[in-house]
């Protein structure tokens, strides 16, 4: 479902697949490159030059004539070609923006810094243009946008300059219609104009259905590529609002959306599913028996936009509205490339910084697709221009994972293997975009007991990498935008460079590149790697199980979880606001993490063994235990402490203190810690054999 250019149209369809023939698309043709000899040509690619199979090393050049052409290079001048860096691959990106309209017909958007009337406006204009046209767009502090109109010629600073001369508090003036790289000048925030829940949009408290296994459900489970959803402890995503871009919603009867929300359109697009399969896929469908995507108890809202071509202001406005009404997470997989301009630089920072009371709203865009291919090259594109929203900093940029293992590749006629994404330096995670479970009702003639499929591809990965997203913030509603971007990517599963032996043979290994990761783990088709929803819960709830969970340790993660809630001991150390608190102070405080951390390894290697336990002298947990907690209370990094934090810390502080006067209560410290060590390692290896051999049952197809 990836909104991408394609050879024949600027938006894409699907590869032929059985999905893409149970969604009744036509199939689109073998190749993507759009010149001769391109990537979807036979004597494309998978032939160039350098031998069969193998890449060229650059784009190739236009044939000389027969005149010009140099005489035979003997062999001694003949070099060999340096070797490829291991990060290189064909960046080339597809060119998406227009021409600048400055100095045509006026249709510009007048971004001001305080609330300004639109007769205002006109009145100040009126002397220079005719027919002036003046439409409030956004009204929401600190954003106070207009769009002015009028069939005269005129440049955008000339605009400025009137609106300044009538004494007008203009921030930038900006075309309405064309991209622009140009960052919007900074805006005064106050801690007043965070966004805030709309009282309309009631959350939802959590349900508890069944999910059927099946094989098109794989991407919510640990294997085959999923994203590891562990309903026992990931929840339901209950509480939490998701605001979905599109510009196109037919069949959302079905959803049970909190609302639709129309943006500078007057009808609902009523054409394609796009929009409702990003919403089924994110949350699911509210109805009894309905399909439950990653957080079905989440609450979702649909942001209509135009069609891509009308103008550049419906994304920013879309996303204003969407974190102003309250959204937890907004996700757009509607095709918005050639769309950055400074409204869209001022609605990402207003996400980052008012979104979520002041906490940030992550916003969730794919990697998309660009199949043409770039002047003077063979080979398709499939590079995310880093001019592009996707590639902005702000944005958590989801490419589409493969089933199994590795980037989604398609089969074409030939059995060829070819990308179906873009790769560049800002993309940040993989979630699964291969086949997967059509949530829509089957169309008439098919039976509801047959699971039908479709392509995901970076769009739907999106939308599912938003499911996750709401998961986790669930957990821990405290985490700010970059934490829980720290807390992500440290549970995400390494995805190896190089493609695997499933995806020979390849159209044109050129697409596949490139076959490395930098140091800090990041590939260009991969990102840092693939999301693991079940790490990022549990991490994001505790700091204990978040320790573990660095550690590697995910099964005694995992019975640190189920102790907390069913052992009277594990549940007693701490409430859950400190819990949630602390999390976020280890991530901002390396030591601290490194304490704890060292603590769980301790509790590893002494776990159901008296002797090593007394081996290292009584009191030292006690000790350890006490060092972390004082930290803990005095951290510089750490986050604001509540009332309630700091009252709970200095508690547990002074019950360690006196316990350190008491041999006895020492004891007693070092029986409970043992007895705790023992539940979670040693049983919770006693338990990964039986659970793992749950989970593989559970990939199984079910028996006719």
């Amino acid at each position: 479902m990836s909104r991408g250019r394609s050879a024949a149209t600027r938006r894409g369809g699907g590869p032929p697949a059985a999905g893409a023939a149970a969604r009744g698309e036509a199939a689109p043709p073998e190749g993507g490159a759009a010149t001769p000899g391109g990537a979807g040509s036979p004597e494309g690619g998978a032939a160039a030059p350098g031998g069969e199979g193998l890449p060229e090393e650059g784009p190739t050049r236009p044939e000389r004539s027969r005149s010009s052409a140099p005489p035979p290079a003997s062999a001694a001048s003949r070099r060999e070609r340096p070797p490829r860096p291991p990060w290189e691959f064909g960046y080339a990106p597809v060119p998406t923006a227009a021409c600048d309209d400055d100095g045509g017909p006026l249709d510009v958007v007048v971004a001001a810094r305080g609330a300004v009337a639109p007769d205002a406006v006109a009145a100040a204009l009126s002397a220079r243009w005719s027919g002036v046209e003046v439409e409030r767009i956004v009204e929401r502090a600190p954003i106070f946008w207009l769009r002015v109109r009028s069939p005269d010629r005129g440049r955008r600073a000339e605009v400025a300059a009137a609106l300044a001369a009538a004494g007008l508090p203009v921030r930038y003036v900006a075309s309405a219609r064309r991209t622009s790289a140009a960052v919007a000048p900074r805006f005064d925030a106050a801690p007043a104009d965070a966004a805030r829940p709309d009282e309309g949009w009631a959350p939802r408290g959590a349900s508890d259905e069944d999910e059927p296994v099946t094989p098109g459900r794989w991407f919510l489970r640990a294997e085959e590529g999923g994203i590891a959803v562990d309903r026992r402890r990931c929840g339901t995503g209950a509480g939490m609002r998701l605001g979905v871009i599109d510009d196109d919603a037919q069949a959302v009867d079905e959803l049970g959306i909190d609302r639709e929300v129309l943006v500078l359109v007057e009808q609902p697009p009523r054409s394609q599913a796009h929009g409702a399969l990003m919403v089924a896929w994110a949350v699911g469908l509210r109805r009894p028996g309905g399909f439950r995507g990653v957080a079905p108890d989440a609450s979702p809202r649909l942001y209509l936009i135009p069609k891509p071509g009308a103008c550049v202001l419906a994304l920013p406005v879309a996303i204003v509205r969407a974190v102003s009404d309250g959204a937890d997470v907004v996700v757009c997989a509607a095709y918005i490339e050639g769309s950055t301009t400074p409204m869209l630089d001022d609605a990402l920072e207003f996400a980052a910084r008012l979104g979520r009371r002041g906490r940030g709203c992550p916003v969730v865009f794919p990697t998309g697709r660009e199949a043409s291919s770039p002047p003077d090259s063979l080979h398709a594109s499939f590079s995310l221009g880093f001019g592009e929203p996707a590639s902005d900093p702000r944005v958590f940029c989801v490419g589409p994972g493969a089933r199994g293992e590795g980037w989604f590749l398609w089969r074409d006629r030939r059995r060829r293997s070819r990308p179906f994404a873009n790769r560049g330096p800002a993309v940040r995670w993989l979630a699964p975009g291969d086949d997967l479970t059509c949530p829509l009702p089957p169309a008439s003639g098919v039976g509801p007991a047959t699971e039908r499929l479709c392509h995901a591809e970076s769009s739907g990965a999106s939308a599912l990498a938003a499911g996750a997203l709401l998961l986790v913030l669930a957990q821990n509603p405290a985490l700010r935008v970059p934490e829980l971007d720290d807390i992500v990517r440290r549970t995400l599963d390494p995805v190896p460079p190089e493609a695997p032996a499933s995806a020979e043979p390849a159209a044109d290994r050129w697409d596949l590149l490139p076959e490395a990761r930098d140091r800090d783990g990041h590939n260009a088709k991969h990102g840092y790697g693939r999301m693991d929803a079940g790490r990022a819960c549990l991490a994001a709830g505790d700091p204990i199980a978040l320790a573990l969970v660095l550690l590697g340790e995910d099964d005694a993660a995992r019975a640190w979880h189920d102790a907390r809630a069913a052992r009277p001991l594990a549940r007693g150390l701490y409430s859950r606001r400190l819990a949630r608190w602390a999390v976020r102070a280890l991530l901002a405080d390396p030591g601290l993490c490194h304490g704890l951390c060292a603590l769980a390894r301790h509790a590893r290697l002494t776990a159901g063994d008296p002797r090593r336990q007394r081996a290292h002298g009584v009191g030292v947990v006690l000790r350890h235990l006490s060092v972390l907690v004082r930290g803990l209370a005095v951290s510089r990094p750490a986050p604001a402490r509540s009332p309630g934090v700091r009252e709970e810390l200095a508690t547990l502080l002074d019950g360690l203190e006196r316990s350190a006067t008491d041999p006895d209560a020492v004891e007693a410290v070092e029986a409970g810690f043992g007895e705790l060590a023992a539940a979670v390692f040693v049983g919770a290896a006693e338990r990964a054999a039986p659970e793992s051999a749950a989970r593989a049952r559970s990939t199984a197809p079910p028996v006719e």
